[in-house]
């Protein structure tokens, strides 16, 4: 007997709950449960972000109670111990497309404990534009320093005569030393390191 797949706007036919492409997703998904249960045991015992066991407030860790753990790592290390390996027989239960979705919300939730959220990608344009806002010309004896510590770059007096020779830079003012803005330098520094 033919009907549609239970996964929520899947209009494939199948005999079964799932069809073979939901049932062929699932599988993905239940293959990377063995490993994040492994990980998970070392995101349960992490000390950065926890809650004491028992879920105790206030006064701290005190002697003898337990240790602290991440109570939302254990959880869903235990959620995922109680989910079978097959997704051929979870096709054929009638919850199938509801289980399917629970385990992938599951398993996303599990890789991000274990793997943390991803880093912002880095603006470089918008950090010159506030370095041009905040920082006046400088000689390079002062330059050279200030892009050290504040821009984490680190340039040489001859990148600084090499960029002004070939027009890449434009000294401010020349007495009695040339002066750079560091917003140009940076700028001219991004455009040798990045293709």
């Amino acid at each position: 007997m033919s009907h549609e797949c239970t996964t929520e706007d899947c209009r494939n036919h199948t005999s079964t709950y799932l069809c073979g492409r939901c049932t062929s997703d699932l599988q993905q998904w239940l293959d990377k449960v063995p490993v994040l249960v492994r990980e998970l045991s070392v995101t349960v015992a992490r000390l950065d972000n926890v809650r004491p066991a028992g879920g105790g407030g206030g006064g701290g860790h005190q002697p003898g109670s337990a240790a602290p753990i991440s109570l939302d790592a254990l959880q869903l290390q235990e959620n995922l111990r109680s989910v079978g390996t097959d997704a051929k027989a979870y096709a054929q239960d009638s919850r199938a497309a509801g289980l399917a979705w629970l385990i992938q919300d599951w398993v996303t939730k599990a890789e991000l404990l274990v793997s943390g959220p991803d880093e912002p990608p880095i603006n470089h344009a918008a950090n010159r534009e506030r370095v041009r806002n905040i920082a006046p010309a400088m000689p390079t004896r002062e330059l050279l320093p200030w892009l050290r510590q504040n821009a984490r770059i680190v340039v040489t007096s001859m990148d600084i005569r090499n960029w002004a020779r070939r027009g890449k830079l434009n000294p401010v003012g020349r007495e009695p030393q040339p002066t750079y803005h560091p917003h140009e330098v940076i700028n001219a520094w991004h455009d040798t390191r990045v293709p």
